[in-house]
């Protein structure tokens, strides 16, 4: 379906100033405010629309409080939201307005579909030296430990479902999603189909449970997991999880609680995939969630 990631999630909060401050300590840049509404993007212009609690222009959320109401996939080109729209209209309402194609899963969280709104990023490698090879950091060069660090671009959406056969399916055989690894009778984690990296979204089984587990934004390496993470925790905000690295995806993570119903993730250094992949599947527990860890994850899972 050439879908090529999350373009933006819409989440809810009690506070709007405390999401402010809280998405801005995080490192996203407010892109648009008003009394009712605040929108924070990445370096690629993927992001975050914020509303408050029982804003009555919303999607039905999946549980009552703060979480998230919408999820906006990006897509290639023209052809592929026509044919996300006759697909998703076999069985379920769509409406397209505006250059949105808007429906729900089988979970009944509102899903759109628009032409992605990401803008190419520019990056430098980092300079790391190893033993045996050629420095990469100049002689007398050291690295700049107060540099600003803005996340690049929304990595993946973590949900709970209360039945995960039924939307593994939706998102395969609808949405032409590809399953990377599992986590037996628990998780599964998937990517779309225009898009390399190992998942985009990953379904916890929980019943009864929905909702928000949590998002994540990529940073460009480790140090700047670390950093962002040491960050953020120096200005209040808590640590749920981390940092570690996790072994399915293989990238470095720190997890803190939100505003939103769910926590927020760093990440960084992710395996990129494609259709030769075999997909993996273990147990779930901490010993398979992290091979290494500052913290033991929590109960629910990645």
């Amino acid at each position: 379906m050439s879908i090529v990631g999350l373009d933006e999630v819409t989440l809810t909060t009690e506070d709007l100033g405390v999401a402010r401050r809280f998405l801005e300590d995080f490192g996203l840049a407010l892109a648009s405010e008003s009394e009712h509404e605040l929108v924070f993007v990445a370096r690629d212009r993927t992001g975050l629309r914020i509303r408050r609690v029982g804003d009555p222009s919303l999607p039905p959320g999946p549980v009552e409080g703060p979480n998230i109401r919408q999820a906006v996939w990006g897509v290639g080109d023209a052809a592929a939201l026509e044919r996300i729209a006759a697909e998703l209209g076999k069985d379920r309402e769509v409406r397209v307005s505006g250059g949105l194609v808007s429906s729900v899963d089988d979970d009944g969280l509102a899903i759109a579909f628009r032409l992605t709104q990401r803008v190419p990023l520019t990056n430098e490698l980092p300079a790391v030296n190893v033993p045996g090879l050629p420095p990469q950091r100049k002689v007398n060069q050291t690295l700049d430990f107060d540099a600003p660090i803005r996340p690049n671009t929304f990595s993946h959406l973590v949900m709970y479902t209360p039945d995960l056969a039924r939307i593994e399916r939706f998102y395969v055989e609808r949405l032409g999603f590809r399953i990377t690894d599992r986590f037996t009778g628990m998780g599964v984690f998937m990517r779309a189909e225009g898009n390399p990296d190992h998942h985009q979204l990953f379904f916890i089984q929980r019943p009864p449970g929905k909702g928000l587990n949590h998002i994540a934004f990529h940073v460009r390496d480790m140090n700047e997991v670390m950093l962002a993470g040491k960050r953020l925790h120096a200005k209040g905000w808590a640590s749920s999880w981390g940092p570690g690295r996790h072994i399915y995806g293989a990238n470095v993570f720190w997890y803190f609680k939100s505003p939103f119903g769910g926590n927020i993730e760093y990440d960084a250094d992710m395996d990129v995939v494609d259709d030769d992949w075999k997909p993996r599947e273990t147990a779930p527990g901490p010993d398979t969630a992290a091979i290494w860890s500052t913290s033991y994850p929590p109960s629910a899972g990645h």
